[in-house]
């Protein structure tokens, strides 16, 4: 019974270090990312980036004012979904709202610049 019990236990112990052995390991890594908000990709036409409320999977922004650009968590290498308000002004005034959502950005490093809008994105 001992015997039985013992070849039994290391079957287990064969088993599991085959599964482990087979199946790779894929630890999902992350990253901060400035992400850009120019106009030249469509955000805010006729007026200027004021201010940025986004969010992602990772992290997220209350209202980030006086800029285009906001610093957030992302998955690297794999595409994240970004969603974004954006608060346009011209002369000073609050001129309207946009929302920018896109699916595909794809960063590859930590601290890497993603400029994105409705027109598309770009990494450096």
């Amino acid at each position: 019974m001992r015997k039985r019990l013992g070849a039994l236990a290391m079957a287990g112990v064969t088993a599991a270090a085959t599964v482990a052995a087979t199946s790779p390991a894929h630890a999902l890594s992350t990253g901060w990312v400035y992400l850009v908000y120019p106009t030249w990709l469509g955000n805010c036409p006729n007026a200027s980036v004021a201010g940025i409320q986004a969010a992602t999977d990772y992290s997220s922004t209350n209202w980030d004012m006086g800029d285009d650009i906001v610093y957030l968590k992302v998955a690297l290498n794999r595409a994240n979904r970004v969603n974004a308000n954006l608060m346009c002004k011209k002369f000073g005034r609050i001129v309207g709202y946009q929302v920018v959502t896109r699916g595909d950005i794809v960063p590859t490093r930590h601290g890497q610049t993603i400029w994105l809008g409705p027109s598309g994105w770009r990494r450096n």
